[in-house]
């Protein structure tokens, strides 16, 4: 283990024991790359009801249209709302100087119902496959490509599920851009290189790939991931955050393998394209 690594993993473990952490960033959300879906465009509450109603794209009868695709005869429509808006003047008076001065202001006066049809009742010309492959990869990329894991980054599945590694099929899903996810599952495959995973959310396995996402991100400089991950060691070990810290003692000999191969791997692929080996 490099003198690097050891003082990041010393630093991670310090901050836990010490509560001393710094702030938590919250996790960026997935973003389609190009053209937008009109129901991205929704309130929370219109996209909520696609997902009641099963689907993930809805528009207008004329919206299908314009992208060549037809309602279906006999299909249903279903109702979002739209805002109904007017511009109101106000006029403020000042408490001190008694001065008032008006100002235009849009507010929304009520709702009114607008017909869309799901996709599934829509046939024609397929859309474009959705691409959510963030504008810049997170930073040990490459050791993913090195291992031939098919990364593949889409909206959640399911409410608090970020990410997931498939050992058997070599697979990685990523429903958020936050590195430490990334970092997270690359864990879990360099874990598996070294030994064959336990199947499930196997506590000593989680243990062992949130410290090294953590450690990760104090060597990168993404500090975010640090809070968020003592409380998902202590979830896992079934401790007080407090003591954090020592369930990754029972298992930092893992840790510091799992990290070892990432580096080394990620070492190898820079010294590789750096001097044009094959």
């Amino acid at each position: 283990m490099t003198t690097q690594l050891a003082d990041a993993i010393r630093r991670l473990l310090a901050m836990w024991e010490s509560g001393q952490m710094p702030e938590a960033v919250a996790a960026a959300l997935i973003r389609r790359q190009g053209p937008a879906r009109p129901c991205e465009r929704w309130s929370l509450g219109n996209r909520l009801l696609l997902w009641a109603y099963g689907t993930s794209d809805a528009r207008g009868f004329r919206q299908w249209q314009e992208v060549g695709r037809y309602v279906k005869r006999g299909a249903r429509a279903i109702y979002i709302l739209a805002p109904i808006t007017r511009t109101v003047t106000v006029i403020a008076t000042d408490p001190a100087t008694g001065e008032t001065t008006e100002k235009q202001e849009v507010r929304v006066i009520g709702f009114r119902p607008i017909p869309v049809f799901c996709i599934e009742d829509t046939e024609g010309a397929p859309l474009p496959e959705p691409n959510y492959t963030p504008a810049q990869l997170p930073p040990l990329f490459d050791v993913a490509r090195a291992w031939g894991i098919d990364v593949r980054w889409a909206p959640p599945e399911a409410p608090g599920v970020y990410g997931w590694y498939a050992p058997g099929q070599n697979r990685m899903g990523l429903h958020t851009y936050d590195p430490g996810t990334f970092w997270h599952e690359l864990a879990h495959a360099a874990h598996h290189r070294i030994r064959s995973l336990r199947p499930g959310q196997d506590p000593q396995q989680e243990i062992v790939a949130e410290t090294c996402a953590a450690t990760l991100a104090v060597l990168y400089g993404y500090p975010g991931r640090i809070a968020r991950a003592r409380e998902y060691v202590a979830a896992y070990a079934t401790v007080p955050p407090q003591q954090a810290a020592r369930a990754v003692l029972r298992v930092l000999h893992e840790v510091e393998q799992v990290l070892t191969l990432i580096l080394d791997t990620a070492a190898t692929v820079a010294w590789k394209a750096e001097s044009g080996a094959a």
